[in-house]
């Protein structure tokens, strides 16, 4: 028997850091025993922590999924006493010239990660060589209405904080910034676009018209160029109907804008989008006109049957909200439409 224990802890000896034999007495090898026992808890807690960690960012939309060719860091923007994250998103192979940014604005109770992914911003930094950057409003909210009540929080000013500093500080092309936002965050798109038109040279608006208070204090300096994304089964936003105290309909949001950059509104050109995925039960067309004495353009994506959704947007943050047109990407049609324009 005492020939057997002697073999079985010279065994577990050999296979303990730094033995060098199996002659070792036996308070060295229980405290050995110890020793990997306390690593392997350690690596156990460090692995389920991390894990624990990754699912708690899942479930608060803080993940981002990672796109090879891209590389993401945070920023952190000091406005108004308050430290607010900002997410950006970049090709790896560095730019020769100046790079064009696109910022991206998240739906009320969404996070800058959940935009991200929900749009594949990762995929258009990657094929397009555009930056993306992602701020995040107070609370998961923009504060898109200039007639709200309540106006403490300044996220047009905020807003253009992030984009003078970040051209500076990465030398992005300032002439080619823009901005895109869905719902709450397409609202605040063309709020900037009204305020602070020195700053983008286009906008989209996803699954948002134009508000009310907006629609009485919009008068800027300069006509943006703008594309709206709409469909015509959206529960949340109103396509077909204009309210006297909130929202302007999908057509009058277009005729709005047209108005502002003093196009011809006879000149509206309706294309038909090729049913290109028949399962999705939506068909798209884009109207568009360009005869504006702005030099800009207005055009808006009619998604007949489109719920409250980002088109061909991840199926997966969009399920509930109505149907997702697959016909066409929202967020490269965005891009088709930005790359038209720069700022003068």
């Amino acid at each position: 028997m005492r020939r057997l224990s002697a073999a079985l802890l010279a065994c577990c000896a050999a296979f303990m850091p730094g033995a060098a034999s199996a002659d070792l007495d036996l308070g060295a090898i229980i405290g050995g025993w110890s020793d990997g026992l306390g690593r392997l808890g350690e690596g156990l807690a460090e692995g389920l922590g991390r894990g624990l960690g990754l699912s708690l960012q899942h479930l608060n939309h803080r993940y981002l999924f990672p796109t090879e060719g891209t590389v993401s860091f945070e920023e952190t923007f000091t406005w108004q006493g308050r430290e607010r994250k900002v997410l950006f998103i970049r090709p790896e192979a560095a730019s020769a010239a100046p790079a064009p940014a696109v910022v991206l604005l998240h739906y009320n109770g969404g996070t800058s990660q959940v935009i991200a992914n929900m749009t594949y911003a990762g995929e258009l930094a990657r094929d397009v060589g555009a930056w993306v950057i992602v701020p995040e409003g107070i609370g998961k909210k923009w504060n898109d209405d200039p007639a709200a009540w309540n106006q403490s929080v300044d996220d047009v000013g905020f807003l253009a904080q992030v984009i003078q500093s970040s051209v500076a500080r990465h030398g992005l092309d300032g002439k080619r910034v823009y901005m895109a936002g869905m719902s709450n965050g397409g609202f605040m798109t063309s709020r900037f676009a009204c305020e602070r038109p020195d700053l983008i040279a286009a906008g989209a608006s996803v699954v948002a018209t134009m508000r009310q208070g907006l629609n009485a204090s919009c008068s800027p300096s300069r006509a943006v160029p703008m594309t709206f994304m709409l469909g015509t089964a959206d529960s949340r936003v109103n396509y077909s109907r204009t309210s006297a105290w909130v929202l302007l309909s999908g057509p009058d949001t277009m005729k709005r804008w047209m108005g502002i950059h003093n196009c011809d509104a006879s000149k509206v050109v309706t294309t038909p989008l090729p049913d290109l995925d028949p399962k999705d039960r939506t068909t798209t067309q884009r109207l568009r006109n360009d005869v504006c004495a702005s030099g800009g353009a207005v055009e808006m994506y009619v998604v007949d049957g489109g719920g409250h959704t980002w088109p061909q947007g991840d199926s997966r943050y969009t399920v509930a909200l109505g149907r997702t047109a697959k016909d066409f990407s929202g967020t490269f049609a965005a891009w088709d439409f930005f790359q038209q324009f720069t700022l003068p």
